[in-house]
């Protein structure tokens, strides 16, 4: 039974991945902006293909949360970017915590959420699982955590 609490709880857990996602993005935009595709182009595309991913996760959670008849989140005028990201190690390390503390921040909101919600968050959850994978992280039974 679907109650007005949990649907509460279920689409403020919505909103605060789709804030995650705004703050990804922004992020990463910076990091690939301050990568070489000639030097390093296997990071250049890790962090391409991040960045489409999460654009198109947040493209989803903002359709989802407007088909529940809710306004989206909007994005932040400015996020903090990470220190030390002067180098290709540095990038790589910045963004491998970027998805790593996203996979962190989905597996926290996947519990609050019921239905839709819920898968919608997972999906996103492995999908942030697996972007670790693409910037060097090794494998882990339960990643996020």
């Amino acid at each position: 039974m679907t109650t007005a609490t949990s649907t509460s709880t279920s689409t403020e857990a919505i909103q605060a991945a789709l804030a995650v996602e705004h703050s990804a993005i922004y992020v990463l935009g910076a990091l690939g902006g301050r990568t070489s595709a000639t030097s390093s182009p296997a990071l250049a595309r890790a962090l391409t293909d991040a960045y489409d991913d999460h654009v198109n996760a947040r493209e989803a959670l903002a359709a989802h949360v407007v088909a529940a008849g809710i306004e989206p989140v909007a994005p932040s005028a400015v996020y903090d970017l990470p220190g030390r990201i002067g180098s290709e190690a540095g990038i790589g390390a910045a963004a491998l915590r970027l998805e790593q503390d996203t996979t962190a921040t989905y597996l926290s909101l996947a519990p609050k959420a019921t239905g839709t919600d819920r898968t919608l968050l997972i999906q996103l959850l492995c999908r942030a699982a697996a972007r670790q994978l693409d910037l060097g992280a090794k494998p882990r039974a339960f990643p996020g955590t």
